[in-house]
């Protein structure tokens, strides 16, 4: 049985363009709109899949990225060369093979994308142009592009969803996925939370009942130091006895010792009587 191809997503390829210019003099970004949301440009808002602007002021250089994934998404993208107009170079950016480079119009560039490897291969070259800067772009960038709390590579945050729960399901039910597995690792969180206070009041309740036998003089030192301390615990509770009858048995030690002095005394004594008749 023939092994079905594993899908390509968008956001494989973005991340390969943004290590691939991590070692170029350029700044990346992914999503990049070309003006305002609620002030669009005449020809309406765009969105670059990605953009690299090269750090340089005698050369500045903007490349255009513009990913697709499948054949039909290519065939029928028919606004593309709007993108023209706001960077020097423009690229297709695809899986290995999908577009010919001779489908391309001349001047548009083709790099091919290659899942076993995750690296990238000019297959032809972008023709760079003169644009007026575009600064509706570059506002948009400064304005937008310039938070640390965004999610990087991905159109949206049902796309980040998608990858947090690895699974195909469709973007109507991300949202609901997303919220029962959070909810989930918060339920187990929360359980793992219970187990580990019970555990601390049961070590809490060990460390009296230990205050309370070194206090007898049962164990001591060795609770800690001595590998067979539960025999030795087991021995001592067993031979135990109340130690108030410490005082007791030595009362009667003393009691005793006094009955063998008298006695003593009195055998002496009638020695003496014999003696003297």
């Amino acid at each position: 049985m023939k092994e079905k191809k594993r899908k390509i997503t968008s956001t494989e390829i973005k991340i390969a363009l943004s290590k691939m210019h991590e070692f170029r003099r350029s700044y990346f970004i992914t999503e990049c709109k070309t003006c305002s949301t609620y002030f669009p440009d005449p020809q309406g808002l765009l969105i670059f899949d990605g953009l690299a602007i090269t750090k340089s002021y005698t050369q500045p250089n903007i490349i255009g990225y513009e990913i697709k994934v499948s054949r039909n998404d290519f065939l029928h993208d028919n606004k593309w060369h709007l993108y023209l107009q706001y960077c020097n170079e423009f690229f297709f950016v695809v899986p290995k093979g999908l577009v010919k480079k001779e489908e391309l119009p001349e001047g548009v560039g083709l790099i091919y994308y290659d899942p076993d490897t995750q690296g990238l291969r000019t297959v032809k070259k972008a023709l760079y142009r003169q644009i007026e800067e575009p600064v509706g772009l570059y506002k948009y960038i400064i304005f937008s592009k310039l938070e640390e709390d965004r999610i990087p590579f991905y159109e949206d945050r049902a796309e980040y969803a998608k990858d947090y729960l690895a699974d195909k399901k469709d973007k109507l039910y991300v949202g609901c996925a997303l919220g029962t597995k959070l909810a989930k690792d918060v339920e187990e969180a929360n359980l793992r939370l219970e187990r580990l206070r019970q555990e601390e009041s049961y070590i809490n309740n060990w460390k009296q009942v230990k205050e309370v036998l070194v206090n007898h003089g049962i164990l001591g030192w060795r609770w800690d130091k001595n590998e067979h301390w539960l025999e030795d615990l087991d021995k001592a509770l067993s031979g135990s006895y109340p130690k108030e009858l410490d005082s007791v048995l030595d009362d009667l030690r003393r009691d005793v010792f006094k009955l063998e002095k008298i006695k003593k005394e009195c055998a002496d004594g009638k020695s003496g009587v014999s003696g003297d008749q």
